[in-house]
């Protein structure tokens, strides 16, 4: 009989300690990048660096990529948003976007006169970055294939 009081008691003081433990809140990143909208085409994880860069693409550039057909059209717009590894506290041993290191953007609208595409670079929170020239850079950019995944209906 003074079994079942002491059962209920106990599960009651587990009950309660349970709910005073602090649980520690994963450190978000800032919200740098506005992908405007923007799908993502491909992930590049670059281990030595210790960086995970996104490239996002508009609509053109997506049909792009999903056509194959190797023809650029001028409506085509590309960024390659580059962040530093972070630790992710919610998943043991994985790694998840930082902070914002750079943002490069390649425009094809300059191909519709006969022109080069054109090459932007912003950088955020990076001391000294040298890129090489923007012909090898825009070159790499348009090259990446798009991520492929075996459930992909494409």
């Amino acid at each position: 009989m003074r079994v079942i009081p002491i059962i209920a008691v106990a599960a009651l003081a587990l009950f309660i300690a349970s709910c005073t433990t602090k649980k520690e809140m994963p450190v978000i990143r800032p919200f740098a990048f506005n992908d405007s909208g923007m799908q993502v085409i491909t992930t590049i994880i670059n281990e030595k660096d210790h960086e995970v860069a996104m490239l996002y693409g508009n609509k053109a550039a997506m049909d792009f990529h999903l056509q194959k057909n190797g023809i650029h059209r001028p409506q085509e717009l590309y960024k390659l948003a580059t962040y530093r590894e972070q630790d992710n506290k919610a998943r043991f041993g994985s790694y998840i976007n930082g902070e914002l290191l750079r943002v490069e953007t390649v425009n094809m609208a300059a191909i519709a006169g006969g022109q080069a595409p054109t090459y932007s670079i912003e950088v955020y929170n990076q001391d000294a970055y040298t890129p090489t020239d923007a012909a090898t850079r825009t070159a790499f950019i348009q090259t990446l294939d798009r991520a492929w995944y075996p459930c992909d209906p494409y």
